[in-house]
């Protein structure tokens, strides 16, 4: 009776295993959702998704190119990528229903903020344009159509006495808006991403540039409109030619998911993350300010079982 007894017991803790460890029976390979090529969501988004490959038995990601985080939003609602990068504002007026969404996205899930994204509105030092005002009748490029950059402009220059139709924008990647200024096809382009900035830095190293400043009275209406963006300064020196710190705002990155998401595998990946910072902070600039105290801030929708497992476990929410 009682080896009948412990071979029961053997069984039910076998079980258990089988059913709880995701690396003991099951292999996972996910895609993540990241940017077009060349821009900071698309570095980090790769650099992570190896990282996590190399650290975690069982669990491959892959990082695949996307017209960026709102494109990421809809290509997960479709089935298309199992993880994402997206930006809190995006994934908060999603999830609300907030236009150009239809019907609230409530399925999204955070992981982990990644990032701030820093707002870079470059022109040529001679173009002439010293202010937002300026940018009446100069042509621009923003990210491809569908990214967030479309946001951050109207954000802007609704404080602005120049009505957004009043300037002709183009919506091409980072790479080929650095192209047309380079060649004087455009007058200006807008890269959001951590300083330096690879798009800012390659149009610096070709034409002596200038950046708008978004400082002062300004920001401090665009913040107290839109919380969803934090201030924000480029010192002095990250790019050729800008010899002054630069006021600016930005916005957060957000690894996100389905809700549908297996609690182990994203339990694993944000303990993954967290227990390994050191590491994770020199996979790009961008992710060097990445802590648990500021793990959860700025996500803009509600976090995914398995991170706040881990969160819970820690001490970073009760």
């Amino acid at each position: 009776m009682k080896r009948i007894k412990v071979i029961i017991l053997l069984s039910l803790v076998i079980c258990l295993f089988a059913f709880t460890g995701i690396c003991f029976s099951q292999d996972y390979m996910f895609t993540v959702g990241t940017a077009g090529a060349g821009g900071t969501f698309n570095y980090i988004g790769s650099a992570l998704s190896n990282f996590i490959s190399q650290k975690i038995d069982n669990i491959e990601m892959r990082a695949v190119t996307s017209l960026g985080g709102m494109a990421n939003i809809r290509l997960l609602k479709d089935g298309d990528v199992d993880f994402a990068l997206g930006i809190g504002l995006s994934l908060m007026q999603a999830y609300e229903g907030e236009e150009p969404w239809e019907e609230p996205q409530k399925n999204l899930r955070a992981i982990t903020r990644l990032h701030a994204s820093t707002i870079h509105f470059v022109v040529p030092k001679d173009s002439g344009i010293k202010s937002f005002e300026d940018l009446r009748g100069k042509k621009g490029n923003l990210s491809v159509a569908g990214a967030t950059d479309d946001i951050y402009f109207r954000d802007i220059m609704e404080f602005v006495d120049v009505d957004v139709d009043e300037v002709p924008v183009q919506h091409l990647g980072y790479p080929a808006g650095v192209d047309l200024l380079r060649d004087g096809h455009i007058d200006w382009i807008e890269c959001a991403g951590t300083p330096p900035e690879s798009n800012v830095m390659t149009i610096a190293s070709i034409r002596d540039i200038d950046i708008l400043d978004i400082g002062g009275e300004f920001r401090e209406k665009i913040l107290k409109k839109f919380p969803y963006y934090s201030p924000a300064t480029i010192p002095a020196g990250i790019y050729k030619g800008v010899d002054r710190d630069v006021e600016t705002i930005e916005p957060t990155a957000v690894l996100f998911c389905d809700e549908s998401q297996s609690e182990d595998v994203v339990y694993e990946i944000t303990k993954c993350i967290f227990e390994n910072i050191d590491e994770v902070r020199k996979l790009h600039a961008g992710l060097n300010l990445l802590s648990l105290d500021n793990a959860t801030k700025g996500v803009g929708i509600p976090l995914h079982p398995g991170a706040e497992k881990y969160y819970r476990e820690v001490g970073v929410i009760n």
